[in-house]
């Protein structure tokens, strides 16, 4: 059995120095397992390459560089990612993708825990989330599933969320037939559409296709609970992990034995563009406010899924 990491990485603000620093503490922490950036073109590649050489010397980094044809498309995180799993889908057992922003801080066994993860579906655990459900309808809509009935019991009519709660582990025996029923959809709106996150959409098919639901924790948060994890006390944030028991964490206050990884690095209360500075207004006002708006979507969404159900 064998699991490897796939990074999407771009030559944007500091994302090579993120990576630099991801694959830093795999060195000092001995990860065995592959860890595989993906490139927009050649240049990126030899730019990164030349880095890793010089700062910590790295003279074999493994890479992927998508093809010419994708990179058209706006969600190139989104595309990366399923260009990946795509292209390695044969060569390992699990793959767990991770985005740059993210370090090691032990050492452990992936394939062992890739293994646990998927068993457990403790990549499936999700929480109350206000404004996840604007994404997830993003998304869903996008693919023409929006109001299909399974998926949306299964995630309560979108207002549980899983993103970011867990490190993000497929199973490759899965991947083949993944994308032979993503044959069934627009391939091209769904790389063109920044809210269809690949396990989102791998989600939809887990639901779908295997019966697979979530795990449902009633904590409220903006987005995923561990993404947001800074909003809570640092009491309130070992209660939390403690009760998830996953194995990665945005928080700098949470560092047990359970835990493998840290992402969000770019990330602090103070990052306004990623929604994580509120202000002086009180964060239940905001919760309040998100949830108000998506059930007035939902009712003035009525009629269209009543049609939708009839067809």
């Amino acid at each position: 059995m064998s699991a490897a990491f796939i990074c999407p990485l771009y030559d944007v603000g500091k994302h090579f120095d993120f990576a630099v620093g991801l694959y830093r503490s795999k060195i000092k922490y001995r990860i065995e397992a592959d860890l595989i950036f993906i490139f927009s073109n050649t240049e990126q590649k030899d730019k990164f390459a030349q880095r890793l050489k010089n700062e910590i010397g790295v003279e074999n980094m493994m890479y992927s560089i998508i093809p010419e044809a994708l990179c058209v498309y706006k969600a190139q995180a989104v595309t990366k990612k399923l260009y990946g799993l795509k292209e390695y889908m044969q060569s390992y057992d699990y793959i767990i993708v991770t985005d740059c922003e993210a370090i090691f801080l032990r050492n452990f066994d992936a394939d062992k825990l890739s293994e646990e993860i998927w068993n457990s579906r403790s990549m499936l655990i999700s929480n109350l989330s206000s404004g996840g459900f604007y994404i997830m309808r993003k998304c869903y809509k996008t693919m023409g599933l929006y109001y299909n009935k399974k998926l949306r019991k299964s995630l309560g009519r979108y207002k549980y969320n899983f993103w970011f709660n867990e490190l993000q582990v497929y199973k490759c025996s899965y991947l083949v037939d993944f994308f032979e029923w993503l044959k069934g959809f627009d391939i091209e709106k769904i790389y063109s559409t920044w809210a269809c996150f690949e396990y989102y959409v791998f989600y939809a098919y887990l639901c779908l296709v295997h019966g697979v639901g979530i795990k449902k924790l009633r904590y409220l948060s903006i987005g995923g609970l561990n993404e947001f994890m800074f909003a809570f006390s640092p009491k309130k944030q070992e209660r939390i992990m403690k009760k998830m028991k996953v194995h990665w964490t945005s928080s700098e206050r949470v560092n047990s034995d359970d835990m493998v990884m840290r992402f969000h690095l770019d990330r602090t209360t103070q990052t306004g563009d990623h929604g994580y500075v509120h202000g002086k207004i009180p964060r239940m006002y905001l919760y309040a406010k998100q949830i108000i708006r998506r059930y007035l979507i939902l009712i003035k969404e009525i009629p269209e899924m009543l049609k939708e159900q009839r067809e």
